[in-house]
């Protein structure tokens, strides 16, 4: 399952089917987007933590990653994901 596949299943709960469909398509790009430009200003190797929240205040996101040099390059990796105060994943995903 793909970070984008765990944040929509979250905003599916909390909106319902068909609001989550049309929230998490503006939500997710924009939480993702966002933690990849801290990422890729962070060092490599440096745990970084983002915290963000939806304006009616009923989604509370941590996002935990880093930069780390594959190879191929830099890749972005999440570590961790906690949506109101639950850890979605289970391994490190990259983003």
């Amino acid at each position: 399952m793909t970070i984008d596949q765990l944040l929509q299943n979250e905003i599916n709960k909390l909106y319902g089917f068909e609001n989550g469909k049309k929230t998490g398509k503006v939500l997710i790009p924009a939480f993702l987007g966002d933690f990849r430009k801290v990422l890729e200003k962070g060092s490599a190797g440096e745990i970084i933590t983002e915290e963000y929240m939806t304006e009616d205040k009923r989604m509370h996101l941590f996002l935990k990653g880093m930069r780390r040099f594959g190879a191929r390059g830099y890749e972005f990796v999440i570590t961790s994901c906690v949506c109101n105060e639950n850890e979605l994943l289970k391994t490190e995903l990259t983003l």
